[in-house]
């Protein structure tokens, strides 16, 4: 037998043990030494628990509604819950928290898969004491009756049917039929855009000096308002810039902080478009309805991409252009003026509702 090992608090003489239903409203994977700090000094004010204290609290049928910190190295946990402060309130220690929520995503159809493998490894097992050594796994799978294809089919389907942006998610296979295995229809999305100032500059014109005179070798800022000629330029060399992962789902390929965030926005694609007379960098999403806390981790993540990630890889690219030659643009810039706005907060109409079902036979 296979003994189980985790780390653990133990009281001295607990008179009895009274828990909570709780339901996890978020999960959040702390690196280093975050987790170690937060267990060390649960109720010092803690950044994580003051941005999301709305979505901590008690309901009228005393379930607990919390956030779920997990170490990254251990995978041991510790569940808070913070009556709208900005620290634990509440809090325990979870011993082997990630493997908890592992086992919570399973399946049935899994749960039978594992079932199934534990039956093999036992007949095995019977089996070499009456002397046999060498199996033909086909043979043993027909000694349980194991089809990994129904069992996946199933285990795929459940998994559909939990997910944000599915609406259904039904096993439609039947033996010896030409029909599809599964049928899938997605929760309507809408179109959801950020926009972003942009920092375009070029290589100074030597024409505008004379022949004695020391060229600069500072970058010429191009104001965004005379850049909206090169509108056509910039967006043809951001999706030849795509990789061919991002055909899809563009940056939203990348995203694996919020399961909930991950299921919910679909897609989001950067490019530059005129407003106003301006050029401004735009990000085109395809989401479900976001909570203002969604939506929030989404703009953090298209911030970090605009800055650090895909932004700052495509800042470092010259761009070909007909009228200043070749320009860099960047959607990050670290003035106090940058912002990351939705349409609403800039103070456009509402986004183009894209409520048609989406299904898909499989």
């Amino acid at each position: 037998m296979k003994k189980l090992k985790f780390n653990s608090t133990l009281n001295h003489k607990q008179s009895d043990y009274r828990p909570y239903e709780v339901e996890v409203e978020k999960v959040i994977t702390l690196y280093g030494r975050q987790f170690e700090e937060m267990k060390n000094h649960t109720l010092n004010d803690n950044p994580w628990i003051d941005e999301n204290r709305d979505i901590m609290y008690i309901d009228d049928n005393h379930t607990a509604h919390c956030m779920l910190f997990i170490d990254n190295e251990t995978g041991d946990g510790i569940i808070a819950e913070a009556e709208g402060c900005g620290y634990a309130r509440k809090s325990q220690f979870i011993p082997n928290a990630r493997a908890l929520l592992e086992s919570n995503e399973l399946t049935a159809a899994e749960l039978r898969l594992h079932d199934s493998l534990k039956e093999i490894a036992d007949k095995i097992a019977e089996l070499t004491h009456c002397g046999e050594k060498h199996f033909v796994f086909e043979d043993l799978m027909e000694r349980v009756d194991l089809d990994v294809n129904d069992i996946m089919r199933d285990a795929v389907t459940a998994m559909l049917c939990e997910r944000e942006d599915i609406k259904m998610a039904e096993n439609t296979f039947i033996a010896d039929s030409c029909q599809s295995d599964i049928k899938v229809e997605a929760v309507p999305v809408q179109k959801l855009t950020f926009y972003c100032p942009l920092h375009i500059v070029r290589e100074p014109d030597e024409t505008y000096y004379d022949f004695d005179e020391e060229i600069s070798d500072e970058m010429e800022e191009i104001p965004s308002k005379y850049a909206t000629c090169c509108v056509d330029e910039i967006n043809n060399f951001i999706r030849d810039y795509a990789e061919p992962n991002e055909e899809h789902r563009g940056l939203m390929v990348y995203y694996d902080d919020n399961p909930v965030v991950a299921e919910k926005v679909f897609s989001a694609f950067p490019s530059v478009k005129e407003v106003n007379g301006e050029l401004v960098g735009v990000f085109e999403c395809k989401a479900g309805s976001l909570t203002n806390s969604e939506l929030n981790e989404l703009r953090g993540y298209l911030t970090g991409q605009a800055s650090d990630g895909w932004g700052e890889g495509l800042e470092q690219r010259e761009i070909k252009t007909a009228d200043y030659g070749e320009i860099y643009v960047s959607f990050w810039n670290s003035s106090d003026n940058w912002s990351m706005q939705t349409e609403e907060e800039m103070g456009f109409e509402q986004s183009e509702d894209l409520s048609e079902e989406m299904s898909m036979a499989m």
